[in-house]
């Protein structure tokens, strides 16, 4: 006796490509957008830090130029 609607297999095919790309183009993408969101405190946090160095026998150190680096990346990343 054979069965009149044998049970479906599993599916064992993978998403395509095109639909894997745009899932992990549009995590990035909130991923900027969380990073952009939090912009401003983290570019008001750094000016505050980098005014510590203002007058200080420190200005120029390596602590100083990493804060100024990322004082330009997160201009860079907001715009």
């Amino acid at each position: 006796m054979s069965a009149a609607n044998p049970a479906p297999e599993p599916s064992t095919e993978r998403p395509s490509l095109p639909a894997v790309r745009s899932a992990g183009a549009t995590e990035k993408t909130r991923a900027k957008a969380r990073f952009t969101a939090g912009a401003p405190d983290l570019l008001k946090a750094l000016v505050e830090a980098e005014r510590f160095f203002d007058g200080s026998d420190d200005r120029g150190c390596p602590l100083h130029q990493k804060i100024l680096a990322a004082i330009d990346t997160v201009k860079g990343g907001a715009a």
